[in-house]
């Protein structure tokens, strides 16, 4: 028998079970990010009024997690790629856990910069690993659907803020929100034990042994499993690159597709958390009541997460590139239609309709991401994307708070809006031409060859 690649593996009948089993793993540790992260939104208007902040300061009340998130988006990638993705998130999650709880207590808008900058680094961590182990376990064919669904279930914990908020801001106060913050820690205590390394890793490694005990693993959740299960010389180990982590990242081979990245990704994360960020506290000043305000924006983080299941989907369905252009599209109508009618009384099917299009536009091109690099850069990859992202998402909430307090409407601002829309459509067809629907990992950038393949078949 030749050799084969993981990737066949988990494409066998029943092998799908264990991948779900991950993503269901991982997605729950997103659910508990995206509350971490989210939760500063709904709590945005008590804050200021109580801290007396104007409007850019409000602003920067969001911004303070994305600063933390850079940090720890890019440190994530590097120690991931180096120790390992499972032992790097865990730690992560039980650090933006921990990190969260101390805001309960502080008093100055100093403290709680300190103390969201510091969570932040926790929270930035977990996306781009959660995104980089899913996809490592994922079946070819749905590959797009599940790294896009594992960003869904960061969207449901946004959609749990808004809920908990709802309750407990009127009930309990703000502060009570962030003690409520602080359970993920147990979480990743629990993960510590339940989840597995991923196997692309292990054996870009060498750690062969260990990745044979997980691949067995996946063989006996199989519909047939080959008797006996897997020995190492029956598994195709990917040729590992040489060269620095982020060195590789802007050769000759990927400077290209990098740059082309990194700039889709800063304007479409700069849309969505500008806009989802400001949302409570635009409405609350426009005259909504509070729990209006926050239900909106509640719908707004639901259908968002519409948006990103179908953004999977249709990459899977009509490829990474096409599906990008047509979210695009989709995202820059939204804009239009909130800025013309969506404070003019039809607020309800404006944030629904620019809840599920600008998430949809910001998710899009996760699938790329991932695919873009092999197995021994990837999570440095996926890690510099949000990284980069990060830095338009942290800037955008002041720059939104600052054309506010020039006297600025919020329809003029999601006029504006519509630029970096425009620009991500033309970076895409500029700096991203490849399509990878349908290819394996280990196809990919050269991770092993097709023909080496073939040869031992």
């Amino acid at each position: 028998m030749g050799k084969v690649y993981v990737s066949d593996i988990i494409e066998q009948p029943g092998g799908g079970r264990f991948s779900a089993r991950i993503l269901m793993l991982v997605g729950l540790a997103m659910v508990f990010d995206g509350f971490d992260y989210m939760i500063v939104s709904f709590t945005m208007p008590q804050i200021t009024e109580e801290m007396q902040l104007g409007f850019i300061a409000t602003g920067s009340l969001a911004s303070f997690s994305l600063l933390g998130m850079l940090v720890g988006g890019f440190l994530s990638g590097y120690l991931a790629d180096r120790y390992g993705r499972k032992h790097v998130m865990n730690a992560s999650i039980m650090l933006y856990a921990l990190l969260t709880v101390p805001v309960f207590f502080v008093t100055t808008y100093d403290a709680f910069a300190v103390c969201r900058i510091m969570s932040g680094i926790g929270i930035g961590a977990v996306i781009p690993l959660s995104v980089t182990l899913v996809s490592e376990f994922a079946p070819t064919r749905h590959r797009g659907a599940y790294i896009t669904a594992t960003k869904t279930f960061m969207m449901a914990g946004w959609v749990l803020a808004g809920l908990t908020a709802m309750f407990v801001v009127p009930n309990f106060g703000w502060r009570m929100c962030y003690l409520v913050g602080g359970f993920p820690f147990l979480y990743g205590v629990l993960m510590h034990f339940v989840m597995p390394e991923s196997v692309q890793w292990l054996l870009s490694k060498g750690r062969t042994q260990e990745a044979l005990g997980i691949v067995n693993a996946i063989n006996a959740s199989l519909d047939a499993p080959k008797e006996g299960g897997y020995t190492v010389d029956e598994i195709e180990v990917p040729n590992a690159e040489g060269g620095g982590q982020l060195r590789a990242l802007v050769s000759k081979k990927y400077l290209k597709t990098t740059v082309g990245i990194w700039l889709v990704a800063f304007t479409t994360c700069a849309l969505s958390y500008g806009l989802t960020n400001w949302m409570p506290t635009v409405l609350l000043q426009s005259g909504y009541s509070v729990g209006a305000s926050y239900g909106y924006t509640t719908l707004m983080n639901l259908l968002g997460c519409a948006g990103a299941v179908v953004a999977g989907l249709a990459a899977d369905r009509l490829g990474r590139i096409r599906s990008a252009y047509m979210a695009f599209l989709l995202a820059g109508l939204a804009v239009a239609f909130t800025a013309v009618f969506g404070f003019g009384g039809l607020m309800i099917p404006a944030c629904a309709l620019m809840g599920f299009a600008i998430n949809y536009a910001y998710m899009s091109p996760a699938p790329i991401t991932i695919e873009a690099y092999p197995t021994e850069i990837r999570a440095t990859g996926q890690a510099c994307v949000t990284t980069v992202a990060r830095i338009g998402g942290f800037i955008t909430p002041m720059a939104i708070g600052g054309a506010l307090e020039s006297g600025s409407t919020f329809s003029t601002v999601l006029v504006g809006v519509l630029v970096p829309l425009c620009l991500a459509a033309l970076f895409t067809k500029l700096l991203i031409k490849t399509e990878t629907k349908g290819v394996a990992l280990e196809d990919l950038c050269g991770d092993t060859t097709v023909s080496n393949r073939t040869a031992n078949e």
